[in-house]
C-alpha cells in the first residue's frame, strides 16, 4: 500500500502544482485543510514514500488531491468494507494483477507515465535495465515517481541528442494524442554497441491520458543489416 500512495500522490501533487512541491510547500498547503497538521519532515517522508499518513490524514489527501481511492487502498487490510466492497476489491486486484502480467509479458522494456511526464507504472523488463545501469541523471533511478521529461532535459554528453528528441516527441504526443512515434537510436556500452527501437503512443479515457513507452533492442537485425 505504501508504494501505491506514493505514486498516487506524486501524481496528485504534480496535477496540482505542476511540479513536485518543496516539503514546506506542500506541508504549508496541507496544514491549511486540516486540523490534523503536519511537518515538514512528515512532508518530505510522504513525497519519499517512506511512511504513510493516518487515516484521517490520508482522507484529507484523497479530498484535497482527488486522489484514486480505489488504487491507493487495493492491498490494504484497512479498507472500510462499507465504502469499497470485498467484490469491488476484489476484481480491482484481479484487473490490476492480469495488467501487470500481460505487461511483465511483454520483451521490450514498457513504462506509462502521464501527461506530465511522471512514470506511473513500469514492466520489469524496464525496471531490470533501471536497475542495471546507472541514472540517467543524478541518483534518479528511471523508474515509477520519476519524471521521465525532467530526466531526458538533463541528459549531458553523447546521449544528449536521444534524449532531446524523446523529449521533443513525448511533448508533441501530449498536444496531440493520435500521434503515434517510432525511431531508431542507439547506446552504446563500452564493451559492445547497442540498438534500440522506440515507440511512443497515447491511451485516453475520459480527460485521462496517458503515455506509453517501449524500447526494443534490436542490436542482433542492426548488425545483420550491417553486413
Amino acid at each position: 500500500m505504501l508504494e501505491r500512495f506514493s505514486i498516487a500522490l506524486r501524481s496528485g501533487l504534480v496535477n496540482n502544482f505542476n511540479r513536485i512541491p518543496t516539503a514546506q510547500k506542500f506541508s504549508d498547503e496541507f496544514n491549511l485543510r486540516s486540523v490534523n497538521h503536519i511537518t515538514r519532515e512528515t512532508a518530505r517522508k510522504w513525497i519519499n514514500g517512506l511512511v504513510m499518513p493516518e487515516s484521517e490524514r490520508l482522507l484529507t489527501l484523497i479530498q484535497w488531491l482527488n486522489l484514486n481511492s480505489d488504487y491507493v487502498y487495493l492491498n490494504s487490510t484497512e479498507v472500510d468494507v462499507e465504502n469499497y466492497p470485498a467484490s469491488k476489491i476484489q476484481r480491482l486486484r484481479q484487473r490490476e494483477a492480469f495488467a501487470r502480467n500481460a505487461l511483465n509479458f511483454a520483451s521490450p522494456r514498457i513504462a506509462i507515465m502521464d501527461k506530465h511526464g511522471i512514470i506511473i507504472m513500469v514492466n520489469e523488463a524496464w525496471r531490470a535495465a533501471a536497475n542495471r545501469n546507472p541514472p540517467l541523471h543524478k541518483t534518479t533511478t528511471l523508474c515509477e515517481g520519476a519524471n521521465y521529461l525532467e530526466i531526458l532535459d538533463k541528459v549531458k554528453g553523447p546521449e544528449k541528442k536521444n534524449a532531446r528528441e524523446t523529449a521533443s516527441a513525448i511533448r508533441d504526443l501530449v498536444t496531440n494524442p493520435g500521434k503515434k512515434f517510432v525511431f531508431k537510436y542507439p547506446c552504446h556500452s563500452p564493451s559492445k554497441k547497442h540498438w534500440f527501437l522506440a515507440e511512443l503512443s497515447s491511451f485516453n479515457e475520459g480527460t485521462n491520458n496517458c503515455l506509453i513507452i517501449s524500447h526494443q533492442e534490436i542490436s542482433e537485425l542492426q548488425f545483420l543489416a550491417d553486413i
